[in-house]
């Protein structure tokens, strides 16, 4: 329904009522851009509410920081740790790429805001068959991971966690693109607060980027 753009399918004129009156699904209503919903282009969580949390509406965001306003600062930026340098990896199976937070940027994470009646209706939505709960704007520390050959990027994975395995599709993609050719990896790092990235919260970038080979 066009009234709802968080997603919320729901079966009843009353309990649409009830959902606008509970001010929406209890999201911001940030437009997604398309680039954010393009499964060629970019991979993203399942946005759930035990799971990572970082959301499509947070991809745009993050991707208009990285556009506009990201830096070159090593002591603030991510470090990849696996592969290592020039390692060579096998096509057959996923790969899980692992990086560390920065190392002088530590900052306590925001608290997370208290639960609202709206967070209640939409997690209680998750038992109806034909509703799709969101999640609420992110907080916390989340990751691009950018791999590119030859300069031009192949596919983006953002994130809040660590470490990533790539899905089947998403490692066909990575193969496909960069399979008989040196990867690079570039990494950017932003601390969001309430699904917005604050003036000196980020992106970050290491200057070095991480090269891995596709046999």
């Amino acid at each position: 329904m066009a009234i709802l753009s968080c997603r919320a399918r729901l079966i009843s004129t009353p309990l649409l009522v009830f959902a606008v009156a509970l001010g929406g699904c209890g999201h911001d209503l940030t437009p997604v851009s398309p680039s954010c919903t393009d499964p060629a282009q970019i991979s993203l969580p399942v946005c759930a509410p035990a799971g990572d949390r970082f959301s499509d509406e947070a991809c745009t965001v993050f991707d208009d920081a990285i556009a506009t306003r990201s830096s070159v600062q090593d002591a603030r930026a991510a470090t990849v740790t696996a592969p290592m340098e020039s390692q060579r990896l096998p096509r057959a199976t996923p790969f899980t790429f692992v990086w560390t937070a920065p190392t002088a940027s530590r900052r306590r994470l925001p608290a997370p805001r208290a639960m609202t009646l709206a967070d209640e209706f939409a997690r209680w939505t998750t038992l109806l068959p034909a509703a799709e709960a969101h999640c609420e704007p992110f907080s916390g520390r989340a990751y691009e991971l950018r791999f590119r050959v030859n300069g031009e990027t192949i596919l983006r994975r953002q994130q809040s966690a660590t470490t990533w395995t790539p899905n089947t599709r998403d490692w066909g993609v990575l193969v496909a693109g960069g399979g008989g050719n040196t990867v690079e990896i570039a990494v950017y790092t932003a601390l969001f607060n309430n699904g917005q990235i604050g003036a000196t919260a980020g992106p970050f970038t290491p200057m070095a980027v991480r090269s891995f080979f596709l046999e």
